[in-house]
Order: structure tokens, then C-alpha cells, then sequence
């Protein structure tokens, strides 16, 4: 089996290339940056909808598609949703048109919990959730995923989604990045008391479940949303995170209707529910269907992402 993972070189790709590697499948992988002559990666270039693939897949059995545009702090776009839509929708798009004209038997597509919603009242997220993207990134990434399954749904080519929540390990961009830089600054964090719950994803279970939708057929042709059992409050992410630095935590009561009076003035209502809403995801049908395990628990995760972030400092 021959397997084409784009993305290769970024948080997720790059592990996921490893892993595979060690099983000892024929694997490529593609990249935006340049890479060297002699290695099994591909400089692919900034992806769009007029990127050819086709050399690229020749032989492929199955594609992962890692490879995206993500949130972006200082972003400089005109216009945030077309350009979240061109490489995210319409690039994906293009990939899989090549990968069914090369006779590409499996894609799979990496989306984002935020398709679902960036918070929960009542109820956990599932496969039957309605959509509610809220940002341009999760827009684009629904329109992909209704995109492919509306194209490909009666063709030879399975489709198979993956919603990640956020996904914790070392180099973890983002979000977590973030977070870890507040916690090692030792300011005191507003988190005391939280009773939130949030969903996160170790990066070893999500490479687990990708190389799992390779090799078990019932993942074809499935929407699956991923997430670790636990669900740690912000609170404990703190704890957590300052645990894997051998620090204390500094974590402070302060009343959260005056944060949340703050963050709207200043236009920031989407930060105060991240860190003091919930975003609860019951991801059973991923080992129900699957008869997947886990290999790793969020709170180790997160103690092991904070330990690798404070030495390689």
C-alpha cells in the first residue's frame, strides 16, 4: 500500500510520515518548503485549486490530507475567508479530483472540531451534532468536507473526515503555544474554580486513529470527531502544563462576568469562551466502530508537551 500524506513537514504530517515510516508502508509526503533532493518528501508549493497532483499520486492508494491553512494571529488577507476557502476548500477539492483520476482508493481528510461549534451548553458535540462553524478557518474546512462527500460519495474513491479537537504535543502550534508561554511567564491566570470541561487530542492518538482509518475499511466513507476521553478543565491545563515545567501554578480567582465585560470591549468575546467555556465531544463512534484504543492520556500529553517546551528553550 502507497500512501501520499501532504502536510508532511508540519505538526501533524510530519508525525504521522514517521509513524508510517516505522510500519514500514511506502510513504510520500509533500510540503510547501523546499526539501532535499534525496529525501522522500515532494516541494509541492502553496497549495490551490490550480496545483497539479498528478505526478505526485501516480501508484497512491491512499491519501491523508494534513496539509492546510490554519488560524492565524496577525492575518494580513483582504478578504480572510477567501483566502481560508482557496487553500482549504478548493485546494482539497483539486487534490481529490487528481487522486480519483489516478484511481486513489481512500482519502482522507483532516478537518477541525470547529465545524461542530467552538462551545458547548448542554450536550457534547457527536457525529449527528448540527454544524456551526464560527470562524473563517472552520467555514472553509465544512465546505471542504460537504464539498468532498457530495462529489465523491457514489465514486470508487472512499471519503473519510477526521474532526480533531485541539491537539496537544510537542510543537504544538497555536493555542497551546500560547497558553504555554502565560504559564512559564508565571503571571497569575484568572482560572480558579473553572468547572469547564475541554476537549483536547493527544497528537499520538490522532496519528494512532489516522494509521487505524488506513488499515480498518469500516472508516470509509465515515465523519468522525476525535477527542481524549478526559476532558480537562482550564484549570487543570494550567496545572498541568506547569506540572511538565516543575513549576507551581499560579492560579488566581477573579470574578469571570468582569473578564467576560473586558474581552468584549475589546472585542474578544471568542478568547473568553476558549478558556472559560465548555467544548465537551463524545468521540465513542472512533472506538466503538473501529475497535480503536487510545495510546495516550491528555493529562501525560500535556505534562510531556510542557517538558519538551521548557528544555528546548
Amino acid at each position: 500500500m502507497k500512501i501520499l500524506v501532504t502536510g508532511a513537514t508540519g505538526f501533524v504530517g510530519s508525525q504521522l510520515l514517521k509513524e508510517l515510516k516505522t510500519k514500514q508502508y511506502d510513504v510520500i509526503g509533500t510540503s510547501r518548503r523546499s526539501v532535499q533532493a534525496e529525501s522522500d518528501l515532494v516541494n509541492i508549493g502553496n497549495i490551490s485549486e490550480q496545483t497539479d497532483w498528478s505526478t505526485t499520486l501516480v501508484g497512491c492508494d491512499v491519501v491523508v490530507h494534513t496539509a492546510g491553512r490554519a488560524h492565524m494571529m496577525n492575518d494580513q488577507a483582504d478578504d480572510k475567508l477567501a483566502e481560508f476557502r482557496r487553500v482549504n476548500r478548493d485546494a482539497t477539492l483539486k487534490l481529490a479530483r487528481d487522486a480519483h483520476a489516478a484511481d486513489v482508493k481512500h482519502f482522507i481528510f483532516i478537518s477541525s472540531i470547529g465545524v461542530n461549534g467552538n462551545i458547548t451548553k448542554n450536550e457534547a458535540f457527536t457525529e449527528a451534532s448540527t454544524p456551526n462553524p464560527t470562524s473563517d478557518y472552520a467555514i472553509s474546512k465544512l465546505e471542504a468536507e460537504l464539498a468532498l462527500c457530495n462529489e465523491f460519495s457514489n465514486t470508487s474513491m472512499a471519503i473519510t473526515v477526521i474532526r480533531p479537537a485541539l491537539i496537544c504535543g510537542e510543537n504544538a502550534p497555536g493555542n497551546i503555544r500560547r497558553l504555554l508561554r502565560l504559564v512559564e511567564s508565571g503571571i497569575p491566570l484568572p482560572f480558579k474554580g473553572i468547572k469547564n470541561k475541554r476537549g483536547m487530542v493527544s497528537l499520538n492518538n490522532v496519528v494512532s486513529f489516522i494509521i487505524a482509518c488506513i488499515e480498518n475499511p469500516l472508516s470509509q466513507n465515515e465523519l468522525f470527531l476525535l477527542a481524549d476521553i478526559d476532558k480537562p478543565t482550564t484549570e487543570g491545563i494550567v496545572r498541568s502544563f506547569a506540572a511538565g515545567m516543575n513549576k507551581p501554578a499560579r492560579i488566581v480567582w477573579f470574578p469571570s462576568s468582569i473578564l467576560k465585560a473586558g474581552l468584549k470591549i475589546i472585542k474578544k468575546e471568542s478568547l473568553y469562551e476558549q478558556l472559560f467555556g465548555s467544548l465537551d465531544i463524545d468521540a465513542s463512534k472512533a472506538t466503538n466502530l473501529l475497535g480503536w484504543v487510545p495510546p495516550a492520556n491528555i493529562f501525560e500529553t500535556m505534562k510531556q508537551t510542557s517538558a519538551y517546551y521548557k528544555d528546548a528553550k
